[in-house]
């Protein structure tokens, strides 16, 4: 071959074009805006929000209460309560640094999830997945509660991610790291850890791979099955837990869904593509995919961070060559997905306007707004293959959102879902025996359960008072013991207390 053949022969292949390239200045700028917007919306508000319905009510009652030692995080919560009175009396920050704890585990989950991601997918999809995690409506408020779900997904997320780089360099030092994943995921929730660590041998049968999993599998298996028999399981003290009536598999499969709103189009193609490789056995689909069924069954949040990671390999695999095969899945979820937000967002301001006029009524303007017009600037990307509005406006559209939420919407809602601390002083009563709602049928009445122990009420199976919650049209319930009107989350209600007949 002579010179000039040989020059000619190694020339670059045509590279994309310019738009579509983002450039590494403007692109580090935006992940560490997007960073900045992502955790100025999971500290906001932590000392003054009201404990959430649920989980957060019964965590914070055990933390509060005498029985804190039966749950190894509920007696590091109360070890933390004490450091809440010394930061403002008047704000009511007892909760504080309990949410904190939840808010750092979620950020370590974000630090360990990107170095062990990106050598299993690369850079930019670990970074792409993150974002697109912190855009969804649903993880970061994980975050932002004082229960021991972001513990869990922070042990489980490190197993996952370990177990994968076990397998696939054979480096025995990534078990100590899988161990110590694994503990943290059996202390905040053993059940699901046991069983997404038979998951994970299940998925290694399935995938055929000469790893060596019986290690890692005994470890993990033996820790959930030594803190489930020391400590029992975690019961109402997480949102996703296995021994109660019924199951939250389905809840967190809409849940988990609904909160990817944000990101619908790439969601969409994701699941698509997903699929279509996973039938050809391309190795990345059939981990994910198997990834995603076991994490659903095991209840666990990492189902979420799974989405994800699917929704952000699609905006890589979009913009880099001309023959993705799902764009029209893109382009389609996109548009319907904006219809649909102009929607929401009109119902969501006649309500507003309604329940919180003036003030209220503009926060929410501002917050829809907000969303409306990054979805649209996503939408106009996607048509007009521009990298930096198509990815940009899916990312800002959630990270905005939920920011806006926490500083202009939510004190309007907590002006109302601070019933407890009201029903407590109309009361005007001794402290007493209260009655434990039923989790399954009455979670809702659990915000008010650590704010009557703090108050030197007692909780029992059979207390002489009990709480109720009536519909405000409910004339029968009038003059029934003390009342107040109130908000669990959205829609208001009236709370009341009064004696066990």
């Amino acid at each position: 071959m002579s010179r000039r053949k040989r020059r000619k022969a190694t020339q670059p292949a045509p590279t994309a074009p310019a738009t579509n390239t983002p450039s590494t200045g403007r692109w580090r700028f935006f992940v560490w805006m997007s960073c900045f917007f992502f955790v100025a919306g999971l500290l906001v508000q932590l000392d003054v929000m009201t404990a959430w319905p649920g989980a957060e009510g019964f965590s914070l009652a055990q933390a509060v209460g005498v029985d804190y030692g039966r749950y190894l995080p509920a007696a590091f919560n109360h070890m933390l309560l004490g450091l809440g009175d010394g930061v403002s009396e008047a704000r009511n920050a007892d909760f504080l640094f309990p949410r904190l704890v939840s808010a750092l585990c979620l950020i370590l989950t974000t630090i360990f999830t990107y170095r062990w991601m990106t050598q299993l997918f690369g850079r930019q999809v670990s970074q792409l997945t993150l974002l697109c995690a912190g855009a969804s409506f649903f993880l970061p408020f994980f975050g932002k509660v004082a229960t021991a779900d972001a513990l869990a997904l922070l042990g489980h997320s490190g197993m996952f991610w370990t177990v994968l780089l076990f397998g696939l360099t054979k480096d025995r030092r990534k078990l100590f790291p899988f161990g110590a994943f694994a503990l943290l995921g059996a202390i905040a929730a053993p059940v699901s850890t046991l069983l997404l660590a038979l998951m994970l041998v299940i998925l290694a049968v399935f995938q055929r791979m000469d790893y060596g999993w019986q290690v890692p599998a005994g470890i993990a298996v033996g820790i959930s099955c030594l803190v489930l028999l020391v400590q029992g399981p975690q019961g109402a003290n997480t949102y996703w837990y296995y021994g109660q009536e019924d199951s939250r598999l389905l809840d967190l499969l809409y849940y988990g869904l609904l909160g990817m709103l944000p990101l619908a189009g790439w969601l969409v193609a994701g699941v698509r593509d997903l699929a279509f490789k996973a039938q050809k056995f391309e190795q990345f689909s059939l981990i994910v995919g198997m990834a995603l069924v076991g994490t659903l069954l095991a209840q666990s949040l990492l189902f979420m961070l799974l989405l994800a990671l699917v929704a952000g390999k699609q905006m890589q695999l979009y913009f880099d060559g001309e023959n993705y095969p799902w764009k029209d899945y893109v382009k389609t979820a996109s548009v319907l997905h904006l219809i649909l937000a102009f929607g929401a967002a009109f119902l969501l301001l006649a309500g507003g306007g309604i329940a919180f006029p003036g003030a209220g009524f503009r926060a929410a303007l501002g917050m829809a707004a907000a969303y409306w017009i990054f979805s649209l600037l996503s939408t106009l990307g996607v048509f007009g293959e521009r990298r930096d509005f198509a990815i940009g406006g899916s990312i800002l559209a959630g990270l905005l959102t939920i920011m806006f939420f926490w500083v202009q919407v939510y004190p309007y809602l907590e002006a109302e879902r601070s019933w407890p601390r009201q029903l407590l002083k109309e009361a005007s009563l001794a402290p007493g025996s209260l009655q434990l709602p039923d989790e399954a049928d009455d979670s809702e009445l659990s915000s008010a359960l650590p704010y009557f122990q703090q108050a030197g009420w007692q909780l029992r199976e059979a207390g002489t008072y009990e709480l109720y919650r009536y519909e405000l049209t409910d004339s029968t319930q009038a003059a029934a013991g003390t009342q107040v009107r109130g908000r669990m989350i959205v829609r208001p209600s009236g709370f009341g207390l009064r004696a066990v007949k």
